[in-house]
C-alpha cells in the first residue's frame, strides 16, 4: 500500500522498538514520519537524519501471507525495472540492499517515496499511462524470475484463482444464488478450455495491476505499486485485469457496472498498445482472460475478512457479472 494524502502530519520521532528495528535494518537516527498502514504488516515512510540518504523512503515488511520465495522474487522483479529505469519506485542509491533481513528474522524492502496521486479512472490521459506502464513493465521484466523457484502460499494465475474463489463464493451466495454459481463455474470451465488452446509466451505479471496500484507522478508518469503478486503467466492476464478492474468494477466501491465502460478499457487498451503490439494469438485469447477475471473478480472485489455488501445482494452481483461476461457485450478488439 502506498499512501497518497498529503500534507504529512507533523513528523516525530521513532520510538525506541522502532528505533531498533530501523537500526536494524541500516537506517540508525531516522525519523519516522507516518505510518503507510492502519493495520497488518509494517509499512513506514521514514526520512534518514544520519547523512545516508536524503531521500524519503519506504520501508515495508514482508507480508504474511507471502512465501520468502514470493517475497524474494518480487524483489528481484523490482530491482530489475528500477535498475531500467521502469514504472516503478526507484531503490535507494545508497545502502541498504533490497531486500534487507532485519533483526527479528523477517524481510523488509525498501525503496524511494514516489509523491503523487492516484489515477483519475475517468481520465483518458491517466488511463492510456496506465496501460503503458504495464506494458512497459512486462517488456523489461521479462526473463527477471528465470531460475527463480516459487513457492506460493496461494495461487497466483488468474484462472487458479478464481477456481481458488469458487467454494468461498458459494458459501456467500448460498441457496438463493446456486443457479448464478453453478452458471459462473460454467463460464470459467469453457473459458479455460478455450484459453488452454493458445499458446501464448510466458510474462513476468505484475499480479494486480490496477488502478489502486498504480500512482500518477508530479510529471505525469504512472508507476506501478504493490509487486507482492509478481509471478509468471502470459501477459493477457494482467491486461485482462486491468480491463476488468476500470471497465467492470465500480470506481471507489463494491460491486460491478450494469454495463462495460468502454471508453475506460479503449484507453487502457491504447496505451498498452502503444508501447507492447498484441500478437493475433493474444487478441484471440484475451476474451477468455477477461471472463476468468470477472469470476476471480466476483468474489475478490466482494470480500474482504467478510463480505462487504449483505449477502442478500450477491445474487445480483454475480447476475452483473455474468452480464458482462456475455461474448458479444466484452468491449475487445479482434486485431
Amino acid at each position: 500500500m502506498h499512501e497518497r494524502r498529503l500534507p504529512f502530519p507533523c513528523h516525530r520521532r521513532a520510538g525506541m522498538k522502532e528505533t531498533l528495528s530501523l537500526g536494524g535494518l541500516g537506517l540508525p537516527e531516522s525519523t519516522l514520519v507516518r505510518s503507510l498502514r492502519s493495520g497488518g504488516e509494517m509499512t513506514w515512510l521514514v526520512r534518514s537524519n544520519s547523512g545516508l540518504t536524503s531521500e524519503l523512503l519506504v520501508v515495508k515488511r514482508k507480508r504474511d501471507y507471502l512465501s520468502e520465495s514470493e517475497f524474494l522474487a518480487h524483489c528481484a522483479v523490482h530491482r530489475r525495472l528500477a535498475a531500467a529505469g521502469g514504472p516503478v519506485p526507484a531503490l535507494p542509491e545508497s545502502p541498504p540492499e533490497n531486500p534487507v533481513r532485519g533483526p527479528d528474522g523477517a524481510l523488509y524492502e525498501i525503496w524511494t517515496w514516489v509523491p503523487g496521486r492516484a489515477v483519475d479512472v475517468g481520465s483518458p490521459n491517466d488511463l492510456r499511462g496506465m496501460g503503458a506502464a504495464l506494458a512497459e513493465f512486462h517488456l523489461l521484466a521479462d526473463g527477471a524470475l528465470d531460475g527463480v523457484d516459487l513457492d506460493p502460499k496461494e495461487p497466483h494465475d488468474r484462472f487458479a484463482k478464481a477456481r481458488f474463489h469458487f467454494p468461498l463464493l458459494a458459501e456467500g451466495l448460498g441457496a438463493r444464488g446456486a443457479g448464478q454459481h453453478r452458471e459462473l463455474v460454467a463460464r470459467w470451465t469453457a473459458a479455460h478450455r478455450a484459453s488452454e488452446g493458445s499458446a501464448l509466451p510466458p510474462a513476468v505479471l505484475h499480479g494486480d495491476p490496477c488502478p489502486e496500484n498504480v500512482l500518477v507522478t508530479d510529471s505525469g508518469r504512472a508507476v506501478l505499486l504493490d509487486l507482492d503478486d509478481v509471478h509468471p503467466g502470459p501477459a493477457v492476464s494482467d491486461l485482462a485485469w486491468s480491463l476488468t478492474r476500470v471497465g467492470a468494477v465500480v470506481p471507489a466501491g463494491d460491486g460491478f457496472r450494469d454495463d462495460w465502460d468502454a471508453p475506460a478499457v479503449t484507453a487502457v487498451l491504447d496505451g498498452y498498445r502503444s508501447r507492447r503490439p498484441l500478437s493475433d494469438a493474444e487478441y484471440e485469447a484475451l476474451p477468455h482472460w477477461i471472463v476468468a477475471s470477472l469470476c476471480c473478480a466476483a468474489s475478490d472485489q466482494l470480500y474482504d475478512y467478510g463480505w462487504k455488501i449483505p449477502t442478500d445482494a450477491l445474487p445480483a452481483e454475480c447476475e452483473r457479472v455474468l452480464a458482462l461476461a456475455e461474448p458479444g457485450r466484452l468491449p475487445v478488439p479482434t486485431s
